[in-house]
C-alpha cells in the first residue's frame, strides 16, 4: 500500500511486536502501520510516535492486569494520508478471562507533513480554549444521536468538559476532524464524533 501527503509518496508496511509474562498469563500484539519513502524525517517522527502510541497503551494494561486469570492485549491501526498530514488510528483491546466484556483503547497519532512535526489540539486553534469549548459543545449537540441515545444537547458531564484530554485522540477528515472517545468516556465502547 502506498499514500501521498504534501506531494510526497509513502510504502505502508504493518509491523507487528508481541511478547508475553513470563509466567504466560498475559501476552500482547502490537501492531502498527509504519511508512517508509517519501520525507524521511516525517517517516521517522511518525513511526516512532505510532509505535510509542501503542507501546502507551500497552503499559498500563500491563501493569494493571490482575493475577486471577488470563489476558491478552491487541492493538489494530488504520492511517489516513492527508494533503498536509499523515495520521493514525491505534484501536486497543484488552481481553481479561474471567472478565464481563474486554476493555477498549483508542489513541491517534496526527504529523504534520510539511515540517515533520506532531499536530495537537493546541496547534489547530489560535485560542486553544475557544476551541476546545467549541468542540465540547458539538460534541454535547452531536454525539447523542451518533450513539443513539439521550437527549440533545448532552446535559454538562466530565466526558466533554472542554479539557484537552477528553478530546485529544482525533485525525484529520475531508468532512472535519474525526474525534474518537475513550471507552467510558462516555458509556462501553468507541464513539466517533466528526466535527465540520
Amino acid at each position: 500500500d502506498t499514500g501521498v501527503s504534501n506531494g510526497q509518496t509513502y510504502t505502508v508496511t504493518r509491523s507487528t511486536t508481541g511478547d508475553a509474562t513470563p509466567d504466560g498469563t498475559g501476552r500482547w500484539t502490537l501492531t502498527v502501520d509504519t511508512i517508509s519513502g517519501g520525507d524521511a524525517k516525517v517517516a521517522d517522527t511518525f513511526n516512532r510516535a505510532v509505535r510509542a502510541s501503542a507501546q502507551g497503551q500497552l503499559d498500563p494494561v500491563k501493569r494493571d492486569a490482575g493475577n486471577d486469570g488470563t489476558w491478552s492485549f491487541d492493538t489494530k491501526p488504520e492511517i489516513f494520508f492527508g494533503s498536509a498530514a499523515v495520521s493514525e488510528l491505534i484501536r486497543g483491546l484488552y481481553v481479561h478471562v474471567p472478565s464481563a466484556h474486554p476493555t477498549s483503547y483508542v489513541s491517534t497519532v496526527v504529523i504534520d507533513s510539511r515540517s515533520a512535526t506532531p499536530i495537537t489540539l493546541k496547534d489547530l486553534f489560535s485560542d486553544e480554549q475557544a476551541g476546545l469549548n467549541r468542540l465540547s459543545q458539538q460534541t454535547k449537540q452531536l454525539l447523542p444521536a451518533v450513539m443513539g441515545a439521550g437527549e440533545s444537547p448532552m446535559p454538562d458531564a466530565p466526558g466533554h468538559a472542554p479539557v484537552e484530554a477528553n478530546l485529544a485522540n482525533w485525525i484529520p477528515t475531508p468532512s472535519g476532524l474525526e474525534i474518537h472517545f475513550a471507552d467510558y468516556q462516555f458509556a462501553h465502547g468507541l464513539p466517533v464524533l466528526t466535527v465540520p
